[in-house]
């Protein structure tokens, strides 16, 4: 299966929710993975293995992460955002696959 890259800036508190969310996501599979083994739908070592994948990239995510200086805006970039305000280079966003 193709991989994709994942190159964002996002703030403090954007990455607690993306950290809080891929744990709330983690903790529905092993929930689904104890409902299991009662005898409803897939079977538990499906879901035990999903949750897997989810903590997987929930401390991938932490581990490529890093701390990003503040930089000001005469600097071209959006400090609220994270964005560059300056001209974007010929991207043709509708056939980016990285979408």
């Amino acid at each position: 299966m193709p991989r994709k890259h994942i190159d964002v800036s996002v703030s403090h508190d954007e990455f607690e929710d993306l950290n809080n969310a891929l744990e709330d996501h983690r903790d529905g599979f092993n929930q689904m993975a104890e409902e299991a083994t009662n005898g409803f739908g897939l079977e538990p070592e499906y879901w035990v293995g999903r949750a897997e994948e989810v903590e997987d990239l929930r401390e991938t995510i932490h581990e490529h992460s890093s701390e990003e200086p503040e930089q000001d805006e005469a600097d071209g970039e959006d400090t609220r955002t994270g964005t560059d305000t300056g001209s974007v280079p010929n991207q043709d966003f509708e056939s980016d696959s990285r979408q």
